[in-house]
């Protein structure tokens, strides 16, 4: 064999080796990539998922909103009844201390 022949094979073999490796790194770039659009599905996924829970969530604090102004507005009521019940108590004490004092004064 002659030196430019073993020149050839070791040039050869150099470039096998060279194009094996970017082989290796562009498998390993395929690879990173697939899983990448895996965690973008799995991303997509978890906010469509979040989405929903925040509307779910506007939608319960509207009904909180909403339960919390009945209760204020019967809260209102009963003080209105209460204050209306005092005055008939205070009317009631005074009619019957007149009609106690008619009776001591016969």
């Amino acid at each position: 064999m002659s030196v430019g022949n073993q020149d050839a094979k070791l040039r050869l073999n150099d470039k096998v080796s060279s194009t094996t490796a970017d082989l290796g790194s562009l498998v390993k770039h395929v690879i990173k990539s697939s899983r990448s659009t895996e965690l973008l599905s799995q991303s997509a996924k978890s906010f469509a998922f979040q989405e929903t829970a925040v509307e779910t969530s506007l939608l319960t604090l509207q009904r909180m909103g909403l339960a919390t102004s009945h209760l204020q507005f019967q809260a209102e009521c009963i003080e209105r009844g209460l204050k209306t019940a005092n005055s008939l108590q205070g009317q009631v004490h005074i009619i019957q201390e007149k009609f106690d004092m008619k009776k001591i004064n016969r």
